[in-house]
């Protein structure tokens, strides 16, 4: 039997009206949420940020150059791993994309940051290949090998760690951000220097400086592990005058100057609070020890002035580079005087030298 004109015009509307709102949802999908991909499959990508920093504000852009992303699932095995280098910028909006199913995830990342020093090193990741478990990634200082002894002696390109647990992936479509991924910077650089007061002449040759190290690996949980018995040592000396010699003119005034200072430089791996590391310098001529004082109780000391730390470590990770002024007479410390990052303290000695 023939249906009446009407009833067909309202079955052709609709089936019109159908197919409009099937082709508005697959419009929606491919432009509105994800433009170039011509799908609604789901594309996760993960950020960074850098802001446990003494100023709380986030440096990854202008700070980190490589990153080492790798993401675990709940029991623990490698899911996925992706390494990838970027140019500074100042902008803070890097991400990588990953592929993985949807779930929940534990993500670790090693960080590094180029050091403008061409001979730096850095640390050596390990415990992401196929079959890794999440303890089993690290983080692993170099050592060489002087006159018989471990030492670190070369800048150390700037490392950061990053861990996020149970991480959601969701069952969705399009452009989904994970994270951020919050980083904590591994690296501490000192500059020290030491003056003599009384004008006499300072041979860099005859000093060695020496900071006790603490375990030159870090384990995925970013603590540092192992007995590796080893020390930093400076990666440069520069001597440097601070002293006219006296009446070397007619008139007593001399342009004159002669060497009575030493400035070096070290880079370490991350401190620990309530593990000491002791700061040794000695005569190389007759291994005189010169001074020796704990270096992070010493560091401490001028914790108060930076209120963005709320605990003894976290002052730790945000301050990174710290710069100490040691005043000798002749070749003795003058035990009542040290500068830190340019404040005067009473400085903490383990001995009396």
């Amino acid at each position: 039997m023939k249906l009446p004109v009407f009833s067909r015009l309202i079955n052709k509307e609709a089936l019109i009206s159908a197919v409009a709102i099937l082709l508005t949802v697959m419009v929606s999908c491919d432009s509105a949420i994800y433009d170039d991909q011509g799908d609604c499959t789901v594309h996760y990508r993960v950020g960074f940020r850098f802001t446990k920093n003494i100023l709380d504000a986030d440096a990854f852009g202008s700070q980190v150059t490589d990153i080492n992303l790798a993401l675990y699932d709940k029991a623990g095995n490698l899911v996925l791993q992706r390494t990838e280098h970027r140019t500074p910028t100042i902008e803070n909006d890097y991400f990588i994309e990953v592929d993985v199913l949807p779930g929940t995830y534990d993500i670790v990342a090693w960080c590094d940051g180029k050091s403008i020093v061409k001979d730096a090193v850095s640390f050596e990741i390990s415990g992401q290949s196929a079959g890794d478990r999440i303890e089993d990634s690290a983080a692993k200082l170099p050592l060489q090998s002087v006159e018989g002894r471990l030492c670190s002696n070369n800048d150390i390109n700037r490392f950061y760690h990053g861990i996020e647990y149970d991480v959601e992936f969701e069952d969705s479509y399009g452009i989904v951000d994970i994270g951020p991924v919050y980083l904590t910077k591994d690296t501490n650089h000192l500059t020290i220097s030491l003056q003599n007061m009384d004008g006499t002449p300072l041979d860099y040759k005859l000093i060695s400086i020496e900071l006790e190290g603490r375990g030159n690996e870090l384990d995925w949980t970013n603590n540092p592990v192992g007995n590796t018995s080893f020390v930093y040592k400076p990666w440069i000396s520069t001597p440097f005058c601070s002293t006219p010699v006296p009446d070397t003119k007619a008139d007593g005034n001399s342009d004159e100057e002669i060497v009575n200072g030493i400035l070096t430089e070290i880079t370490t791996s991350r401190f620990m609070a309530g593990k000491e590391q002791m700061l040794t310098v000695r005569r190389t001529d007759t291994n005189e020890v010169i001074f020796s004082i704990p270096l992070l109780k010493n560091l401490l000391l001028i914790r108060s002035h930076y209120d963005k730390a709320v605990s003894n470590q976290d002052y730790f990770d945000r301050v990174d580079d710290f710069k100490l002024q040691f005043f000798l007479e002749g070749m003795t410390w003058i035990k009542t005087k040290i500068l830190i990052n340019g404040w005067r303290v009473l400085p903490v000695q383990s001995t009396i030298l």
